[in-house]
């Protein structure tokens, strides 16, 4: 189980994030989220990438299913 603040964390040592909202789609057992972000860092940059970053990012709770399933609306500043 991981919660919101810790993946907001995560994703805020990382990126510089203008908008960051997670929300968790699980009903309560903090394994299925959301995530929208825009960031600058992802301006000009193709949605797979910023999609890989993303996942590299979470990497560790992905890895042990702390996070189960994972869906991500992401966006540069630019877009």
């Amino acid at each position: 189980m991981i919660s919101e603040q810790e993946i907001e964390t995560m994703i805020k040592q990382e990126l510089k994030v203008e908008t960051l909202i997670v929300n968790d789609l699980s009903a309560g057992s903090h394994n299925h989220w959301e995530i929208e972000i825009k960031t600058p860092e992802f301006n000009n940059i193709p949605k797979i990438k910023q999609h890989r970053k993303i996942y590299e990012i979470l990497k560790e709770p992905l890895a042990s299913e702390a996070i189960h399933a994972l869906m991500i609306k992401s966006s540069g500043t630019e877009n």
